[in-house]
């Protein structure tokens, strides 16, 4: 019997928590666990023997930090086969008949647009990683612990290359509001790795079992596959020295029932846990079989790294925005032509404020590097507008470049039943997990529509054989120029309700084609897509700037049971009646603008624009503290109410940052002169290779005006110290996202007062809390990167006095 038949039939239990367990049997604070598989592999199979004991039925190997990254923070990147095998043959020894996992954690750096991993590379690394555990045998991948799409996409990517028909379990961390720190949601997680065919979807780690119960059942209600969970046990406490989980055994092992009541298949430990609580989890779930759920189906969804969009039966009508196509536009292909993205920003914007639901992204111009211009674009728009995009080429460069970068399950457009186009198109639709839209035509575009339903089957046939599955396709009905086309035109109606009949798929059309050549083109298209609509029509590519279009969308729902209660389109017309009363404006002076674009991460206006500010007469030092560094500060109060998100901050910093270097040789040559805020030293304490919290500060502090010495990750005590003396800092600054670093934190802080240094010492970190700092006798507690800059303005106020 494989795992994934036995996950239909019963509860399986998962291990602990690995860290905690071997410092007690004497790992050194901040060293490697995983090279005690070769220094100290007695240590590691007795773990495993006493999870196994304790009733685990999966134990996970001990190399969530065995990448070649991470392993090179100990000079052990060379070691990384051994250290791997070795991993996985004391986890068969330790745990004999038990399940052996495979276990991959993130990267050890930040992948692109965050950092400075790109794609492929994150995908080498992770392949590297996982080829070794597959060599020697595991029974299952598991990759955890992540909290970026992006990453896990190219942790999965890697996987599928290599792991056969090894099974796959890929697991989110989320915190407490129920996203992840890049605003990721449990639906459009597990919706976005469905497409990546991994075959289990899980969270694991960052908060105790209570929110989690929430996460686990999100996740089952958005997918068939099985759902494992790992909850640490609460929030850790330093006592006596130690980090400590104060929640029992007995009461982690409590919420065993709940998880499975929520839909959980997979139920273990993370942080905090031991084999104690695996004894009594697997009492409290023995005999439990896996609930029925109650899952939400549709034909076909996408996503982006933080929405969802169904479409199908009874859903929603979805507004694909076109206007992002620089076809017979000659100032926006000019714009593409120059390097220039701020045309395709502004009408993603503008397109979202008037009610698309997703957005068409073609930028084809002739002359130019498409695929480059498609991952710029789709970089960019991910900043900028939450909407799913739709990654439109006829090039399979340019749509492989736009997937690359695209965190979510994208929608392209498109494939059409050329042997051709199918052969070099569904490749990539499947490494990438994406949608599809299903072009209705071959060498040409039939005429009746009992032959348009024959390419949807031949073009379905090789989706299917080739392992895409009918639930990633729309189909594209083909609306046809009715002045020229008027019987094939008419046919389309007919090809929308037999596509819906005979495979119960969704379907979508370009709208503006039908008018084409006539006069009163709105009047015509509305008109259409209401009957369209009628018909079945579940999605339409069209123009977003048409009230009388969004009319006809919200009336013709009514009637194709779309708008259960005519809910939707009562309140349409009621923010329409507050809409004309107070008419929304957007920024409107050159300072607003500033604002503006920082605000949005716009990086591809901000130069242009703080060139203008300064051409019209406004001091810099003034542009820089009253009007760039107001958006930041704002955008730290939007990131606190979970508004915005990492990508977000990283993408405004690196925007205020293309400003201020404007500013630089004004400021620089005394005209209102940049004042000298201090020195900090940050460094990611010894041990803890997670630093993309500390990156975004250290961007956020530069930008206004602090001098930040970045030591970078896993830096020693010893290390900080001296860089803290030699550079008379003023503050030192700490980050751990570790249970097992947190101590160093209070090491540091301990001999800065033990030596009496003249520094005041700031900590934070996903799990350094409050009542940690004031513990270890830490200056200040930094919750978030969006409270780190007035933190530290407040601290330094205290250094002077």
């Amino acid at each position: 019997m494989t795992l994934l038949s036995d996950l239909q039939k019963r509860i399986h239990i998962l291990d602990g928590s690995a860290g905690a367990l071997l410092q007690d049997r004497g790992l050194p604070s901040g060293h490697a666990p995983d090279l005690w598989n070769l220094e100290n592999p007695q240590a590691i199979e007795s773990m495993h023997r006493e999870y196994a004991e304790a009733g685990a039925d999966i134990v996970i190997t001990n190399t969530f930090g065995a990448s070649r990254l991470r392993l090179a923070e100990y000079g052990a990147e060379g070691r990384l086969k051994d250290i791997n095998r070795a991993a996985v043959r004391l986890a068969r020894r330790g745990a004999p008949g038990r399940y052996v996992a495979g276990d991959v954690g993130p990267l050890g750096g930040i992948m692109a647009p965050s950092g400075e991993i790109s794609f492929d590379e994150g995908v080498s690394i992770f392949r590297e990683q996982i080829s070794v555990l597959v060599s020697e045998g595991v029974d299952l991948i598991v990759i955890e612990t992540m909290f970026d799409l992006m990453e896990m996409k190219a942790a999965v990517i890697a996987a599928n290359d290599v792991r056969g028909s090894i099974p796959l379990m890929a697991s989110m961390t989320f915190t407490a509001d129920g996203l992840t720190d890049t605003g990721t949601d449990p639906v459009t997680a597990a919706i976005t790795l469905e497409g990546l065919q991994v075959d289990i979807v899980a969270a694991n780690c960052s908060i105790g079992p209570g929110p989690m119960v929430e996460v686990v059942e999100r996740l089952a209600t958005a997918t068939h596959l099985p759902v494992a969970v790992q909850p640490n046990a609460g929030l850790p406490k330093n006592i006596a020295g130690k980090t400590v989980f104060e929640m029992g055994m007995g009461e982690l092992a409590s919420f065993g029932p709940s998880f499975v009541k929520a839909g959980a298949n997979i139920v273990g430990g993370c942080c905090g846990s031991t084999p104690d609580y695996i004894r009594q989890i697997a009492g409290e779930l023995k005999g439990l079989k896996p609930e029925s759920r109650v899952v939400r189906t549709s034909s076909m969804a996408f996503t982006s790294a933080t929405m969802v969009v169904y479409a199908g039966e009874g859903e929603s009508f979805v507004k694909v925005g076109e206007k992002i196509n620089p076809t017979g536009r000659k100032k926006f292909a000019e714009s593409i032509k120059e390097g220039r993205l701020d045309m395709v920003l502004a009408e993603a914007r503008k397109q979202m404020e008037h009610g698309a639901t997703a957005l068409d992204v073609n930028v084809g111009v002739p002359m130019t590097d498409e695929a480059m211009n498609m991952g710029r674009a789709i970089t960019s728009l991910q900043n900028v507008v939450p909407l799913p995009l739709v990654i439109d080429s006829s090039y399979v460069s340019a749509l492989e470049a736009g997937l690359q970068v695209y965190p979510g399950k994208a929608l392209v457009n498109s494939i059409n039943a050329e042997q051709e186009r199918l052969d070099e198109i569904t490749p990539i639709i499947k490494r990438y997990g994406a949608s599809v839209i299903a072009l209705l035509a071959g060498d040409f575009i039939p005429e009746k529509a009992i032959d348009r339903v024959k390419v949807a089957e031949k073009i379905l046939r090789h989706l299917e054989d080739n392992g895409v599955p009918k639930e990633r396709v729309i189909f594209d009905c083909l609306a046809l120029v009715v002045s020229a086309m008027q019987e094939g035109a008419r046919q389309t109606l007919d090809t929308i309700r037999m596509v819906k009949q005979e495979f119960d798929a969704p379907t979508i059309a370009g709208i503006s084609n039908v008018s084409f050549g006539l006069p009163e083109r709105k009047l015509i298209n509305n008109s259409f897509l209401g009957i369209a609509i009628g018909a079945g029509l579940d999605a339409g590519i069209v123009n977003p700037y048409d009230p009388d279009m969004t009319h006809a969308v919200a009336a013709a729902s009514l009637f194709s049971g779309r708008d259960p209660s005519c809910r939707s389109f009562i309140d349409m017309m009621e923010t329409k009646e507050e809409d004309s009363q107070e008419k929304k404006t957007g920024p409107v002076t050159t300072r607003e603008k500033v604002n503006h674009c920082i605000l949005e991460g716009d990086k591809e206006s901000i130069v242009a624009l703080t060139q203008q500010a300064l051409d019209e007469g406004i001091d810099a030092m003034e542009l820089f503290v009253d009007v760039m560094t107001p958006a930041i500060r704002h955008l730290g109060e939007l990131f606190a109410q979970r508004k915005k998100f990492i990508p977000h901050l990283v993408s405004a910093a690196d925007t205020m940052k293309r400003g201020v270097a404007v500013l630089d040789p004004i400021l620089k040559a005394g005209r209102g002169g940049k004042e000298d805020k201090g020195t900090i030293i940050f460094a990611t304490v010894k041990g803890d290779i997670h630093d993309i919290g500390k990156n975004v500060c250290v961007i956020m502090l530069e930008n206004f005006g602090f001098n930040v010495i970045d030591l970078g990750r896993s830096v020693p005590m010893e290390d900080i110290l001296e860089s803290a003396k030699e550079n008379n800092a003023s503050i030192i600054a700490l980050s751990a996202l570790m249970t097992t670093t947190m101590m160093q934190m209070k090491k540091v802080v301990d001999e800065v007062k033990a030596e009496n240094l003249p520094c005041k010492v700031m900590v934070g970190g996903a799990v350094v809390t409050r009542g940690f700092a004031a513990e270890i006798g830490a200056d200040v507690y930094v919750k978030d990167v969006g409270g780190v800059v007035p933190a530290t303005e407040d601290l330094m106020k205290l250094c002077r006095v």
